[in-house]
């Protein structure tokens, strides 16, 4: 974890912000509704907010437990803004300029709270005076969070019922994990109440039917890649593209790679990895694959070992070639 002080004495009395990324999921959500709670407890005042947009899933979890959130914030408004799983200033949709101003203008405090890898472009690396609580190796902000604040006598059943959506949405029912997420889970499962079938009720994603068709064509088109006797698969889904990558990885692929283009020309690669492969071979999405593409082809990527994703503008034909490229180079120059 990156070293920094959560001081609560210094964030008394002041007006607190608890930010999402646009199009807030689960992880998002209840990481900033655990602080929520947190802060309550030592009697400070906080609003959760999303950018403009929430989803289906993070939407009707947010309705059974009754956590309140306000859209469009105005960021000028607030002595501290906290932000929970997203350290990309795109990440903010609408509210990326005004980010961007606070940056400038360093007159608030900012806190990120993440567990993607870091870059150069990230939030946190706009000022030194801004406070990073990062952590590559948590599976989600809630596991990041259970992190720093689960030995506070304030770490309620709540919070660790909520700690415990995140993780389960954010490794896909530990698709992917570690030794050190399955001991936080079953620590915070405990300390919930609450039964495992439960926190999967809770977690469960009810799919649109538009999903589902989206999932049939990824299958549909998927071209199945042997190197080295590594499964790669790849396809291309114009919508979708994380969720197609999630469900292909689940058939038996070792690397699944989803590429299309977008409305407005923008194109979307979604990359995920088996946990297996990829502690076996010391293998990071972000590492070998999403910067290497961005040195190439420019672009935004973010996520972390395990799932990771890349926005640009290049065609997405070009996009899967090199993406695939930087895979096969991985893969021979390790001796896999």
């Amino acid at each position: 974890m990156q070293k920094a002080s959560f001081s609560i004495p210094k964030l008394k009395g002041k007006n607190i912000l608890l930010l999402t990324h646009e199009n807030a999921d689960l992880d998002s959500l209840a990481s900033a509704a655990m602080m929520h709670i947190y802060l309550k407890s030592k009697k400070i005042k906080s609003t959760l907010a999303v950018p403009s947009h929430i989803n289906e899933q993070a939407l009707h979890f947010a309705y059974e437990n009754k956590i309140s959130f306000m859209l469009q914030p105005n960021l000028a408004e607030y002595d501290a803004v906290m932000l929970f799983d997203l350290n990309d200033f795109h990440q903010l949709g609408l509210l990326s300029s005004q980010m961007r101003g606070l940056c400038n203008n360093r007159c608030q405090e900012i806190m990120v709270f993440d567990h993607h890898e870091p870059k150069k472009e990230s939030i946190s690396c706009a000022s030194k005076s801004f406070k990073a609580f990062t952590s590559t190796s948590a599976v989600s902000t809630t596991h990041l969070l259970y992190s720093i604040l689960g030995k506070d006598k304030s770490f309620n059943p709540k919070m660790a019922f909520f700690a415990c959506v995140g993780m389960i949405e954010d490794t896909g029912r530990f698709l992917v994990g570690s030794a050190d997420s399955f001991r936080a889970f079953s620590d915070c499962l405990s300390r919930s109440k609450k039964t495992y079938a439960e926190i999967l009720s809770f977690a469960k994603h009810i799919i649109p039917e538009a999903e589902r068709v989206a999932f049939l064509k990824a299958a549909q088109r998927a071209e199945i890649i042997d190197i080295n006797d590594i499964i790669v698969v790849s396809s291309n889904l114009s919508f979708y593209q994380s969720s197609a990558a999630t469900k292909l990885l689940e058939f038996g692929a070792q690397i699944t790679l989803v590429c299309g283009s977008e409305r407005g020309g923008v194109t979307t690669l979604a990359a995920r990895a088996e946990s297996a492969f990829k502690e076996k071979y010391n293998f990071n999405l972000m590492r070998d694959l999403m910067l290497p593409l961005q040195d190439k082809l420019g672009g935004n990527p973010g996520g972390h070992s395990g799932a990771a994703i890349w926005k640009g503008s290049a065609d997405e034909k070009i996009v899967m070639e090199e993406a695939l490229l930087l895979v096969k180079a991985f893969i021979i120059v390790k001796g896999v």
